[in-house]
């Protein structure tokens, strides 16, 4: 796979700061599937340059934050709201375009916190917390960072909490059934969340009290919140489909583009490594070649038979063993 032409400038620019790039493995994913011994990935180059000035990058984790928290529950509201005389789309389309805006900081700061790439944990468990109740989402503080976790360990391998053995029996008997579990927030966790694993009372709590503090302060209306909360459901199982979903493939995971992700979209070299953190990966992603998945993606889960999670691919599996 030759590097299109359009690519080589920001490829010329690149060998100036991290030099020796070898800039058709790269683009290619030779370097992730059939790394050369003792070679770093070109975003574990990136990343310890990075890790030089880390005091920047998490002050800068917590800026998105701080903007992003105000902006989809402080200001999000009053947008709505003026929107509603004239234009009631815009009303309900604003908070399912600020469900972006939510779903890119839950990347940056709690999935960042979950691999312990900010402050390291244990800081992380409590910064993904607190995060996670300021983001009013305190249900998944405590139950996100392990199941995720989880997942990093067993991917594609029985017991992978991305894809439970209900998932599998609903995807073989109704790709619609499927779809329509997939789009109810919450309810389409509880099948990841089966196992009980530790969780620290205290962490809940502080994210239930951030939670709530965040409310008394900006006071969003909670049908509001209701429709940003909907609206980043449907992003994350669009992501899901794309990230862990494919036609037959060796890949673990897919390499692709989605909007605010800060990275995320740069799975395969994730799996690979997930202390990588989400700026290198960021940066890493514009100098790999991506699958164009993003639009697609709900048209291939309902209607191609060769469209299916990358665990299904897997020698081992047999739809009972998931």
């Amino acid at each position: 796979m030759v590097v299109p032409a359009h690519r080589r400038p920001l490829f010329a620019l690149l060998e100036r700061v991290v030099p020796g790039i070898d800039r058709e493995r790269v683009w290619s994913g030779l370097d992730i599937r059939a790394p050369r011994p003792g070679e770093p990935l070109l975003e574990e180059r990136i990343d310890a340059a990075l890790r030089r000035v880390q005091p920047l990058v998490v002050a800068f984790a917590l800026l998105v934050l701080s903007a992003g928290v105000w902006l989809v529950w402080a200001a999000g509201p009053r947008l709505a709201a003026a929107a509603a005389g004239g234009h009631p789309w815009l009303a309900i389309g604003t908070p399912f375009a600020l469900a972006v805006v939510v779903h890119g900081v839950f990347i940056l700061v709690v999935h960042e916190a979950t691999h312990g790439n900010l402050l390291g944990r244990p800081a992380d468990d409590w910064l993904g917390s607190i995060a996670s109740g300021v983001l009013l989402l305190p249900f998944t503080a405590e139950v996100f960072q392990p199941v995720h976790r989880v997942h990093h360990f067993l991917t594609n391998r029985p017991g992978d909490t991305n894809w439970s053995p209900f998932r599998q029996r609903l995807f073989a008997r109704s790709r619609l059934l499927y779809a329509l579990y997939e789009l109810v927030p919450v309810v389409n966790c509880l099948d990841r969340t089966r196992a009980r694993y530790p969780r620290d009372r205290r962490r809940v709590a502080a994210a239930w009290a951030a939670a709530l503090a965040t409310w008394a302060v900006l006071r969003p209306p909670f049908g509001y919140w209701l429709l940003v909360l909907v609206g980043l459901n449907l992003l994350t199982t669009l992501r899901f489909w794309i990230e862990h979903f494919g036609f037959a493939s060796e890949r673990s995971s897919n390499t692709y583009w989605f909007p605010l992700s800060f990275g995320i979209g740069n799975h395969e070299v994730h799996h690979q490594n997930p202390g990588i953190s989400a700026l290198a990966l960021a940066i890493g992603l514009w100098f790999r070649a991506k699958s164009h998945l993003l639009l697609v993606a709900p048209l291939c889960v309902l209607f191609s038979s060769r469209y299916r999670h990358f665990r299904t691919f897997q020698p081992d599996f047999d739809g009972r063993n998931v």
